[in-house]
């Protein structure tokens, strides 16, 4: 099957739908320019810009909401080849003259740029310098946009709650492994292996997002059109592993302090902790603003190393003797229990599973997280008998087609797999 091509709404080659490896996600690549999109580019003319869609509360519904372009008269200090604009109904957004994208906000590493800069000119001040994990990370766009004003209204900015760093677009089992401290490629638990984040050329961190440092590895030698985080999509040069909080405390804390001011905020101190220990982090995200009060000495909102590292009395060693994870309850055997397996998964009780959730779900049943490849095949079963199922394509699947004896899915992909 040949992949769609799109030709570019500025002349500039073409867009081709590709799959992200490392999420059997579709997104569009344009060759001629190295960048990519998760949504296909149209000409202007052809398509007015829309408000970014968001489902209601109630009843599933799409609402329309515009995505409000950050305060603070970012005009004035925009990057280079950076221009802001308004579409023709008179919203803000931003150009890329360098890549012909657009985007309704600014995309993280250009954030990152522009708080430092603001860091230093503080600094010469005689100000703080400093610019916390939520200014440099809050209210922006983590998705590359395509040409022309964005079309669908590009992307709403991420929900700012502890470790949901990601578009509101992100498929549901990709937000799952945030939620759960999951690696987004495999989907075992963080805390079981060395961490790895993703750094640019100049070696600083490009994102905030945390993966096992073989799975960062294998998305930065399987992408195509360049090298992206398959969580907010930002682009990344490099690897680097997060070495164990005890081997290299020093080490530890320069990489885990995301802007390079050395302190850290809660955020911070939340993300590492839940990728690395195995700890209960929904005890520590509920009770941590309490608990910071306590080495917070100065009330600024952030720690230094000392007030985090110190032997036996930092918050590093607190969190580690108060907040031992809790035991999980075991997976339900899918070939006796099928209707306990679903519910087991189905984490907000809607009575449907999304297509990705069920091959995370796989993954983690059948202890597939070493193997890349086998994830892969794994992928491609759940794909290959999803549509007979799937009748209103909706991308969810109910209990009851899904645990049907003989005919239901679960049943068919146990015997695509052999039995």
């Amino acid at each position: 099957m040949s992949s769609a091509r799109i030709p570019d709404p500025e002349g500039n080659g073409e867009w081709v739908e590709a799959t992200d490896p490392s999420t059997g996600r579709t997104y569009y690549v344009n060759h001629t320019t190295k960048a990519t999109s998760w949504t296909a580019p149209v000409r202007a003319s052809q398509a007015a810009p829309q408000p970014a869609s968001r489902r209601t509360g109630s009843g599933g519904a799409l609402q329309r909401t515009n995505s409000v372009p950050p305060a603070g008269g970012h005009e004035g200090r925009l990057p280079p080849n950076w221009e802001m604009r308004q579409d023709g109904e008179g919203r803000t957004y931003y150009m890329n003259h360098a890549n012909k994208t657009t985007h309704w906000t600014l995309p993280p590493e250009v954030r990152a740029e522009m708080a430092a800069s603001d860091a230093d000119g503080r600094a010469a001040g005689g100000g703080s310098g400093r610019v916390s994990f939520d200014e440099a990370f809050s209210n922006m766009s983590v998705s590359s946009a395509p040409s022309a004003p964005p079309i669908n209204g590009g992307l709403m900015p991420p929900r700012r709650s502890y470790s949901l760093y990601k578009p509101k677009d992100m498929p549901v089992a990709q937000q799952r492994a945030l939620e759960y401290a999951e690696c987004v490629v495999c989907f075992d638990d963080m805390c079981k292996e060395q961490a790895g984040v993703f750094c640019g050329a100049n070696g600083k961190r490009t994102c905030p997002h945390f993966l096992h440092h073989r799975c960062a590895l294998e998305v930065a030698n399987s992408n195509m059109g360049g090298k992206h985080c398959p969580v907010c999509r930002a682009t990344f040069e490099g690897v680097m592993k997060v070495p164990g909080i005890d081997d290299d405390p020093h080490e530890w804390f320069k990489i885990v302090d995301l802007n390079g001011d050395g302190r850290l905020s809660q955020r911070e101190v939340v993300e590492v902790l839940k990728a690395q220990l195995p700890i209960d982090y929904r005890r520590l995200e509920a009770e941590l603003p309490e608990l910071w009060k306590t080495w917070d000495v100065n009330q600024d909102n952030i720690i230094t190393h000392q007030e985090l590292l110190q032997p036996n009395r930092g918050l590093l060693a607190y969190v580690k003797k108060n907040f031992p994870r809790q035991t999980e309850a075991d997976i339900p055997d899918i070939r006796t229990d099928k209707h306990g397996w679903f519910n087991y998964f189905d984490y907000d009780k809607s009575g449907t599973l999304e297509q990705g959730e069920v091959v995370r779900a796989l993954i983690k049943t059948f202890r597939l997280s070493e193997d890349h490849s086998r994830i892969n095949s794994m992928r491609e079963i759940v794909n290959a008998v999803w549509g007979v199922f799937d009748f209103d394509n909706s991308g969810s699947i109910e209990v009851d087609e899904f645990a049907q004896p003989g005919d239901g899915l679960a049943d068919s992909i146990i015997a695509s797999m052999g039995g």
